[in-house]
């Protein structure tokens, strides 16, 4: 009678059912056939190498048409030498400033208000004291001042950005 309790145990859930391992191997022969099907079957040509140096022609060139607009618009001033206030002594600044036109021919305006637009930066760089101006923002606020006063000045068109090329405190 005992033999007949243990055997009876083992075909209730003694063991794992052979249907569910059937099912697992079944399952993953299907998902390793359909991996290898994706991953072997989408075998497309691969594209041709791009021509690297026609691309690098092109970017040379476009480079060399965008310079030759940039530097037709820029108007070159002539060295400002001016006193700043610095430490209870005076000090020179000395900056070259070039001026971006929005078109080239705001050029020829100002050529023609050229004293006006030094006078401006002038009085405008005269006026600095020397901690305004050390510091990366006490300049980009003068650069800010000089396009605000010399915008003002014109009339036919308006300045981009206004560059310092050279500045020297002594």
């Amino acid at each position: 009678m005992a033999k007949d309790d243990k055997e009876e145990q083992q075909d209730e859930g003694g063991g794992i059912p052979w249907m569910l391992i059937i099912g697992a191997v079944v399952l993953s022969l299907a998902a390793g056939a359909s991996g290898a099907v994706f991953f072997l079957g989408n075998k497309t040509p691969p594209a041709p190498p791009p021509d690297l140096e026609a691309q690098a022609a092109a970017a040379a060139e476009l480079r060399e048409a965008e310079g030759e607009g940039f530097k037709e618009r820029l108007y070159s001033l002539e060295p400002f030498v001016v006193n700043v206030t610095g430490d209870g002594y005076s000090r020179y600044l000395k900056v070259k400033v070039e001026l971006e036109a929005d078109t080239p021919e705001l050029k020829t305006e100002l050529d023609a208000r050229l004293s006006q637009v030094r006078d401006a930066v002038i009085v405008l760089l005269s006026s600095k004291k020397l901690s305004d101006i050390t510091d990366f923002e006490g300049k980009a606020l003068l650069k800010q001042d000089i396009y605000e006063r010399v915008n003002d000045i014109l009339e036919t068109g308006e300045l981009n950005s206004v560059l310092f090329t050279e500045f020297v405190v002594q």
